[in-house]
């Protein structure tokens, strides 16, 4: 890349700073992608900023203990510090610094947070790949930043982040310990004889083998720290909350905001949040029927939000969007998480209908797809299906999809052998939609539901 061609040094921090954020959007996320793909400096300032990110995070987070560490940050040495120091994390330090020196006697006697992840490129493989599709991109600690990751490539830690909702990636620790990640996504993750991950954002699954006396797999997120031996459990993480849903076993969960801890045992669920009450509940049984919540804002969701006005109710917009598998097509893609307030299994039968409601600006088909897992959490496959669409002169629609339109997403096709052949009798946990159209089809949702007249 000439110089010409780079970023000029706000642009470019602004861009990093809101990517640590989860702010950026389908297509700042590509410039983002290309510019690290073809300049090796702006990808060792990209991970050290990334570095510095989750260091300060840690630092606020675990308290008065950490002041030393808090000086390392200040004084600025030059192999931790990124190129530039933008202006908000001089202000977030500023802030961080305040905070450390007004604690508590109570906050400085907790028990110490858990280390940063670190990831060792020289110490040989930790896991390997063992599923994926969608947009993916695996960077290493060291800056590598790799498109082309393929089923059965050895990794020796690093980030893996999904870029569209129907992204999806498994890997497996050498101890046969499974995670998976869906939809839009983030997780970074390490073995140096004890497990560490952090999400970011977004939707993973475990199944984790009994791991070695005192020294659990912990998980970080934004919000929580689960502590785990030896169990199978899903984890949501937005930026204000993370809910944890156990199948298998206990995880211990930490909330962030004030350490307080509560083993979750199976079946149970909790959320972690500042501003909600931190309880153990038992997760209900199945539900049929589902509604999407497009008015209460952005999260778990793929696309441009747009809030509601007096005459229009809030919708999420499709964005352009370019497969990784066919760069030659652009689609016009949104999405969103799927999951009911009680924690409880959205399952589909033979009798289930998909409805959705919108407009869209020219004529063209609307297909629409949903990812499934099986009881146990695993994924189960990717199935999608062109929708029968009712379209006013104004542009207003209702689509429709039943269960026995759906076919096996192309995406995974190379899976079939190892995924379910239909999504009947599984559980639901993202759809999304998209067009296929030479222009710009405008497509936009209000509300997505799933119907089962059979089950009402």
């Amino acid at each position: 890349m000439s110089d010409s061609d780079k970023p000029d040094d706000d642009v470019w921090d602004d861009l990093v700073e809101r990517h640590l954020r989860g702010e950026l959007n389908q297509r700042e996320q590509e410039q983002l992608a290309g510019w690290l793909d073809s300049d090796a400096s702006l990808r060792e300032d990209f991970v050290r900023q990334a570095t510095w990110d989750t260091e300060l995070t840690e630092v606020v987070r675990s308290g008065g203990d950490r002041q030393s560490e808090m000086a390392t940050l200040l004084a600025g040495k030059d192999d931790m510090q990124p190129r530039r120091t933008p202006a908000i994390m001089r202000a977030l330090l500023a802030v961080a610094a305040t905070t450390i020196l007004a604690l508590s006697y109570a906050l400085v006697n907790q028990e110490a947070a858990p280390e940063t992840i670190a990831t060792d490129q020289s110490s040989g493989s930790v896991a390997r790949i063992t599923g994926l599709s969608g947009s993916l991109i695996w960077t290493g600690d060291r800056g590598e930043l790799v498109r082309d990751i393929r089923v059965s490539t050895e990794l020796a830690g690093g980030t893996i982040e999904g870029l569209s909702p129907d992204s999806w990636f498994e890997l497996q620790f050498n101890d046969g310990s499974e995670v998976t990640t869906s939809g839009a996504s983030m997780l970074t993750f390490s073995d140096d004889g004890q497990k560490r991950l952090r999400l970011r954002e977004g939707r993973m699954s475990a199944d984790v083998a009994p791991q070695p006396v005192g020294k659990p797999m912990v998980i970080q997120t934004r919000s929580a720290t689960l502590t785990v031996l030896g169990t199978s459990f899903d984890v949501e993480a937005e930026l204000p909350a993370t809910a944890v849903s156990v199948r298998e076993g206990t995880v211990r969960v930490t909330r962030t905001s004030d350490g307080k801890e509560i083993d979750v045992s199976a079946n149970h669920r909790v959320v972690a949040a500042a501003d909600q009450d931190f309880e153990r509940r038992q997760i209900a049984g199945v539900i049929r029927n589902w509604e999407s919540r497009i008015d209460q804002g952005p999260d778990e969701t793929f696309g441009k939000w747009i809030a509601a006005t007096e005459t229009s109710p809030a919708l999420l917009k499709a964005v352009a969007f370019v497969p990784e598998q066919n760069p030659n097509v652009v689609l016009y893609l949104l999405g969103l998480g799927v999951r009911s307030d009680e924690g409880a299994p959205i399952e589909v039968n033979e009798d289930s209908r998909f409805e959705i409601h919108g407009k869209i600006d020219v004529q063209t088909e609307i297909y629409f797809g949903i990812q499934v897992a099986y009881a146990n959490g695993d994924f189960a496959g990717k199935f999608r299906a062109k929708c029968i669409v009712r379209r006013d002169n104004s542009g207003n629609f209702v689509a429709r999809a039943d269960l026995s339109d759906f076919g096996l997403d192309p995406s995974v096709a190379a899976y079939k052998d190892k995924l379910a052949p239909s999504p009947e009798g599984l559980f639901v946990n993202g759809v999304w939609s998209f067009t296929h159209s030479e222009t710009p089809s405008g497509l936009r949702i209000s509300e997505v539901a799933l119907a089962n007249p059979g089950n009402p």
